[in-house]
């Protein structure tokens, strides 16, 4: 993965300091705008403001929420001008600023914007570079919460702009930000790009560091190589806006009438998807099976919600992958549901696109941190998604076997053996060997690691199903490691780490292990991998299961992605 770009996001003690220095006063700490020369650093900030109080829809009187407020210059330029203003920062420092500032003037609250419970709802929420510190999905659903009927969502902030190449970015892009507002009911009103002015103001900030370097470094106890750091990285800030990676921009939104909320999942509790998952699914909610897929920052979601209750949900989980020999992540969607009575003709208003469009957005593609998305939908929803221009198909699970009879007259290579049971330390340490050896033939695909950390929490750590491990050995000393789980009336194999140059004789002898004691094994695997495998008398079958990549947001190409992928039942098995 390239390296993630960082915005610019100085801590407030340092930014503060250096305006405290330069100018002898402090009173935004937010962008400027150079909109015309001549302008002070200091007047360029206020430019800024100036022109986003400009874009103000509602008169004086109306109630405003300043999120994020800062020194609380904004909120007091609001108040002067008739406002009734509610000033909210998640920010010790800041507060104690706009507290000097105001005396007693305004309401002030030190409080996050997911935590804030007001007494009242507001006609306009502003974000003054504050929205960047949380999902532009959480900005909106708790605008919505905030807002009255018709109210106004005012945004000043720096978003990727161009999302053409694989540099995982921590800013959303701007397109996705526009589209994603649509769906959480907030139709845009105004859009600026303030870029230019912003870069020049930029331009001019860049000395200042230099200039104060030693005071800074006196007053903030940061270390030369930090600030410089800092200014390196305010350098490439200018750079990537000049070009175009990053744009600045000023949007208004007018919240809608709709009964739909899009929420990140995290914001409801775990026993809120029970009704959901077992309408969807008919059958038992497991709420441990769920925490394993989705607790500790190991999954994502989006949820949609009517009248407080969860009715769709379109979920992912994180898997660090090797993307043609590089350490990449992809995200593995899975618990793709919408309530049966909710269900409609799948349009680009109906749940399903509302969801999976907005969790792609949000974290896959170039830009974000899973450059691929990945699963395993039934024919219907893979068809639906394809209409929607969501997935574009780039594989499907082949069903590997051997029929029966044909170990009766090919006798394979008896030098292979299988030792069935539970692993112990050394199988541990024999897994990442094994894993070692096996990744090095996939700089010409994508694999899923399947190191020892891996395979412990996805077979041993599941809750609710059984598997068996088992260690294929050679008289050369080669070994295999393989996983199955009871399939019917055999085994079905869910893994094998080894070594590609063994991973035929393996699959034949664990075959043959299943024949043995008269428990046939399948091996699912994608069609695209199958030429790793040439043993005498293999069959394969169709299962049916289409493989796609993410088709919505910019990322790697379903053509470059063909029959790519290592996929196999215990990849599938997350469902």
């Amino acid at each position: 993965m390239k390296t993630t770009h960082q915005s610019l996001i100085f801590p407030l003690n340092v930014y503060a300091e250096l305006l405290e220095l330069a100018f002898g006063q402090v009173d935004f700490l937010s962008y400027g705008l150079q909109a015309e020369p001549g302008l002070s650093i200091v007047e360029a900030q206020q430019a800024m403001t100036t022109k986003l109080l400009a874009m103000l829809e509602h008169g004086p009187g109306s109630s405003v929420l300043d999120v994020g407020c800062g020194t609380g210059m904004l909120a007091q330029q609001l108040m002067a001008s008739g406002y009734q203003v509610t000033a909210i920062d998640a920010n010790e420092a800041a507060i104690a600023a706009a507290r000097q500032r105001f005396a007693s003037e305004a309401p002030l609250a030190l409080a996050e914007l997911q935590a804030f419970e007001p007494d009242q709802r507001f006609d306009v929420l502003i974000l003054q570079n504050s929205a960047r510190y949380q999902s532009p999905l959480t900005v909106f659903a708790h605008a919505r919460r905030l807002l009255k009927a018709g109210g106004q969502l005012l945004i000043q902030e720096e978003f990727t702009g161009d999302d053409a190449e694989r540099v995982a970015e921590p800013l959303p892009v701007l397109t996705h930000v526009v589209q994603m507002a649509g769906r959480a009911g907030f139709e845009l009103t105004q859009q600026h790009d303030v870029s230019v002015g912003v870069g020049d103001w930029l331009q001019r900030c860049l000395p200042l560091l230099e200039q104060h370097m030693v005071t800074l470094t006196e007053r903030t106890g940061l270390s030369t190589q930090v600030l410089s750091d800092l200014r390196q990285s305010m350098s490439a800030d200018l750079s990537r806006c000049r070009s175009g990676r990053y744009v600045h921009a000023l949007l208004s939104f007018r919240m809608e009438d709709t009964d739909v909320t899009l929420l990140p999942a995290e914001a409801l509790s775990i026993e809120q998807f029970r009704s959901l998952f077992e309408n969807s699914f008919d059958t038992d909610f497991n709420a441990e099976l769920w925490h394993w897929k989705y607790g500790q920052g190991r999954g994502h979601s989006v949820v949609a919600c009517k009248q407080g209750e969860a009715v769709a949900h379109y979920g992912g989980i994180s898997r660090d992958i090797l993307y043609f020999g590089a350490p990449e992540q992809a995200l593995q969607i899975c618990d793709v549901m919408v309530l049966p009575q909710h269900r409609s003709f799948y349009s680009r208003s109906s749940l399903f696109f509302l969801t999976a469009a907005t969790m792609l957005e949000l974290h896959a593609g170039n830009t974000r941190r899973h450059l691929l998305g990945f699963g395993f939908p039934n024919l219907k929803a893979m068809h639906v998604a394809q209409r929607l221009k969501l997935y574009a198909k780039t594989d499907e699970l082949m069903a590997l076997s051997f029929p029966p009879g044909c170990f009766d007259t090919n006798t394979g290579d008896d030098a292979w053996t299988v030792a069935s049971g539970s692993p112990d330390s050394g199988d541990w340490k024999r897994v990442d060997v094994l894993w070692q050896q096996m990744a090095l033939a996939f700089t010409d695909g994508i694999v899923g690691l399947r190191n020892a950390h891996y395979l412990f929490y996805r077979y041993v750590q599941r809750p609710g199903l059984d598997y068996q491990f088992h260690v294929i050995s050679h008289t050369s000393g080669e070994k295999a490691v393989a996983v199955t789980r009871d399939h019917g009336e055999g085994f079905l194999i869910m893994d094998i780490i080894t070594a590609d140059k063994n991973m035929a004789a393996a699959l034949q002898a664990l075959c043959r292990h299943g024949h043995d004691i008269g428990r046939p094994m399948v091996f699912w695997l994608s069609a695209g991998q199958q030429q790793r495998f040439q043993a005498t008398g293999l069959q394969a079958d169709a299962t049916g299961i289409h493989i796609p990549c993410n088709a919505w947001t910019q990322g790697p190409s379903a053509e470059k992605l063909q029959g790519k992928w290592w996929l196999t039942a215990g990849d599938m098995d997350f469902l």
